[in-house]
């Protein structure tokens, strides 16, 4: 989690009516460290424009920052903010109470479900047919789970095998060694730019 406090020369919270510093702090093992520090003064601002342009530059050196801290903010400036994405926080207090407080408001995400290799498998209309549609299923693997050899191999390697059709976006790399296991496939392109492949077993 990233929170960008506005800080004044004495290590403060500061309003954005005073020249200061953002400094940016990400939470790394239950400590908060600083990750970035941006000189910023808006106190000779004579434009909204002007305002707009110094706060796009300071936003654009603080990435995946979503909370600015500050001592006060009304009116035009708060509007600009919000409208840039950013949650902010007024706060008096020293910045490392701020930031325990931001954090420990915000919700924590659950850790998404994701479906079992299985769920992506379909039998056929006879014993040992197979339907897999590899492309959804590497979509809802996080960190490539779904691969294809963990959801294909055991169905071609199933005593019952007969016949599998794959939905995919490329062919298998490995499926260049099916010939040493017996085993042939053949790819048919499809209007989307997928591939249609269908694996079976080589004549006796």
């Amino acid at each position: 989690m990233n929170i960008a406090v506005f800080l004044d020369p004495q290590g403060q919270v500061a309003p954005l009516t005073a020249p200061g510093t953002v400094t940016l702090f990400s939470r790394n093992s239950g400590r908060w460290l600083i990750a970035q520090q941006v000189a910023f003064d808006l106190s000779s601002c004579t434009s909204l424009d002007v305002f707009r342009e110094r706060t796009l530059a300071m936003l654009a050196q603080l990435p995946a920052c979503h909370h600015f801290v500050t001592r006060d903010v009304h009116g035009a400036p708060r509007a600009w903010f919000d409208g840039l994405g950013l949650t902010l926080w007024q706060c008096t207090e020293a910045p490392e109470r701020a930031l325990d407080t931001i954090a420990q408001q915000q919700p924590v995400a659950p850790e998404p479900e994701m479906p079992p290799p299985q769920a992506f498998v379909h039998p056929g209309v006879e014993p040992g047919e197979f339907y897999v549609d590899l492309i959804a299923a590497r979509q809802a693997g996080a960190d490539d789970t779904h691969t294809a050899k963990l959801l294909l191999v055991p169905l071609l390697g199933h005593a019952e095998f007969s016949r599998l059709e794959l939905l995919c976006d490329h062919v298998p790399k490995w499926f260049a060694r099916l010939a040493d296991y017996h085993l042939i496939y053949h790819s048919t392109p499809l209007d989307d730019g997928n591939l249609r492949v269908v694996v079976t077993k080589t004549a006796s």
